[in-house]
C-alpha cells in the first residue's frame, strides 16, 4: 500500500511546543515517523508538501451526547423522549458527521437513551455511517431525589420509559443494572452524584454512597468499562474520586480536598464551561419582572425565587473561572467536551468551548490542545494508541491552515485534512 508522506510541517504532536519543518510518514493506518530527520520517498508515495501548515492529533470530544440535536416539536424536551428512536438515531448519524468534520477523531460517550452511542458505534464498523471513534455510554444512572428523578421530568405522568435516565438505588441493584447495560455493548457507565452546574446552582450532596460507587466502578472494570459522573459539588468530586471513577464531570465547586482525591487516583475532570457561559449570556437578556420560564424543578416560580436562582449559578460560575487554572497548574488532567447539541451551543461548535479556556481565563492554547488530544485518549484508555503523534500509533491526525498553539480560534475554519487510521475521511487542501 502506497505510503501518505507530510513534508515541511509544523509538527503539535499533542505533547511538545511546535516543531518546524518535520515530516510524518503513513504507512496504513499508523504513523511510521514523526521528526525532522529528511524522509526518503519512493515513487508510489503520495506526497504532500505542507508549506508550514499544522499537523497535529485528532481531538477528543471527552462529553458527548450522540443524541442532543433538533426536535421534531417545539415543546421542552424530556430528555431521550423527546423523539421516536429512529429519529433520534439519525440525530446521532449527522452528530458524528459533524464532529469529524470538525477535526474529533474520537469521542467518549456521556449517556444517552435506546443504546444510541453502541448502534452509532455498529453502524461505523459497518460502513453504514461516518464518524469518529467512540467510547459508547449507557443511560444516566439517578438515584432517588436526583433532580432528574422526577422532580423535573414530569414525574406525575409517571412515565416508565425514562428516556436516558435510570433510576438505581443500593449497590446490589448498581452492580446489576451495569452489568446490564455493559453487557449489551456500553463501555462507560454515567452516574449522576449532585445536582447543578450551568443552569441551576450546585447543591452540596452526594446522591450516591461510597459503597454505591465503588460497586459500579469495580463491575464496570470487571467488564473492561469505567465509570464517570455528573459531579458539580465539592463533596460529590471527593467521593466518586475516592471511589475510583475515571472522569468527573463539571466539578464546579470542586475545593482543596476533592483536588487532592483527584491527583491521588488520577481522575480526569470535564469542566464543560461553555454551556454555563451561553446560559448566563440568555439569562441577561431576559426580562426580569417576571419569571420568563421555569428553570427550576420544572413549574413557573416567581420572579425574585428566578434572580436568586441566577444569582446562585452566577456565583458557581465565578468560582469555576477561578479553579480551573488552578487545576491546571496543579497537574489535573482536563479534558474537552460538553452538552452540545442544543440551540444555543450545536454539535460543531466545539472550538467556542476552548476559546472559554484561553481567552477567558487565560489557560495557553498548548495545555488545551492536550485536553483535547493527548489527555482526551488516555481518558478513552488508549494513551498507547492515540492522543499524540509518535511512531507506532495509529494516524488518527489533522492538517491545520494555521497554528492553533498560537490561536486556537484557528480550528475553527482551518482544517484542511482530518486523517482516522491513515485514511483520509476529509480533504480540502485543494480548494
Amino acid at each position: 500500500m502506497a505510503r501518505i508522506v507530510l513534508t515541511n510541517a509544523n509538527l503539535l504532536d499533542g505533547e511538545h511546543p511546535a516543531t518546524p519543518a518535520a515530516n510524518l510518514v503513513i504507512e496504513d493506518e499508523r504513523i511510521a515517523y514523526a521528526g525532522t530527520e529528511p524522509v526518503e520517498t519512493r515513487s508510489e508515495d503520495r506526497v504532500i508538501e505542507l508549506s508550514g501548515k499544522t499537523v497535529m492529533p485528532g481531538m477528543v470530544q471527552s462529553h458527548f451526547h450522540t443524541g442532543f440535536g433538533p426536535a421534531p416539536t417545539p415543546q421542552a424536551p424530556i430528555l431521550g423522549l423527546e423523539a421516536p428512536m429512529g429519529y433520534m438515531g439519525m440525530i446521532a448519524a449527522m452528530n458524528a458527521r459533524i464532529a469529524l468534520d470538525s477535526g474529533v477523531t474520537s469521542i467518549i460517550g456521556s449517556s444517552n437513551p435506546g443504546l444510541l452511542d453502541v448502534c452509532l458505534k455498529e453502524a461505523m464498523v459497518l460502513g453504514v455511517v461516518e464518524g469518529p471513534r467512540i467510547v459508547p455510554c449507557t443511560r444516566e444512572f439517578v438515584a432517588s431525589g436526583d433532580q432528574a428523578d422526577g422532580t423535573n421530568r414530569s414525574w406525575f405522568m409517571d412515565i416508565q420509559n425514562h428516556g436516558l435516565i435510570r433510576r438505581v438505588n443500593g449497590v446490589e441493584p448498581m452492580r446489576a443494572a451495569v452489568r446490564e447495560e455493559l453487557g449489551r455493548g456500553c463501555e462507560v457507565v454515567k452516574l449522576s452524584a449532585a445536582r447543578g452546574h450551568g443552569s441551576a446552582p450546585v447543591s452540596a450532596v452526594c446522591y450516591y454512597t461510597e459503597q454505591e460507587l465503588r460497586a459500579a466502578v469495580e463491575t464496570a472494570e470487571d467488564y473492561g468499562g469505567f465509570v464517570r459522573a455528573h459531579a458539580p459539588s465539592a463533596k460529590s468530586v471527593q467521593r466518586c474520586a475516592e471511589a475510583g471513577l475515571r472522569i468527573i464531570d463539571h466539578a464546579d465547586r470542586i475545593d482543596e480536598a476533592g483536588i487532592e482525591a483527584v491527583l491521588k487516583t488520577g481522575a480526569f475532570i470535564t469542566p464543560s464551561m461553555l454551556w454555563s457561559t451561553r446560559f448566563l449570556e440568555f439569562a441577561d437578556s431576559w426580562d426580569h419582572s417576571a419569571a420568563p420560564f421555569p428553570i427550576g424543578d420544572g413549574f413557573p416560580e416567581p420572579p425574585d425565587a428566578t434572580l436568586e436562582r441566577l444569582a446562585g449559578v452566577r456565583r458557581d460560575f465565578d468560582y469555576t473561572c477561578k479553579i480551573v487554572p488552578e487545576l491546571e497548574k496543579a497537574g489535573v488532567r482536563l479534558l474537552v467536551g460538553d452538552d452540545f447539541g442544543f440551540p444555543m451551543m450545536p454539535h460543531g461548535d466545539y472550538v467556542s468551548e476552548y476559546e472559554i479556556y484561553t481567552k477567558q481565563l487565560g489557560i495557553p492554547a498548548l495545555s488545551v490542545l492536550r485536553w483535547a488530544t493527548r489527555n482526551g485518549a488516555e481518558a478513552m484508555g488508549r494513551g498507547d494508541e492515540l492522543g499524540t503523534l509518535e511512531a507506532g500509533k495509529l494516524a488518527d491526525l489533522l492538517i491545520v491552515n494555521g497554528d492553533p498553539s498560537t490561536d486556537i480560534g484557528v480550528l475553527r475554519t482551518g482544517i484542511q485534512v482530518v486523517m482516522k487510521g491513515g485514511q483520509i475521511v476529509r480533504d480540502r487542501l485543494a480548494s
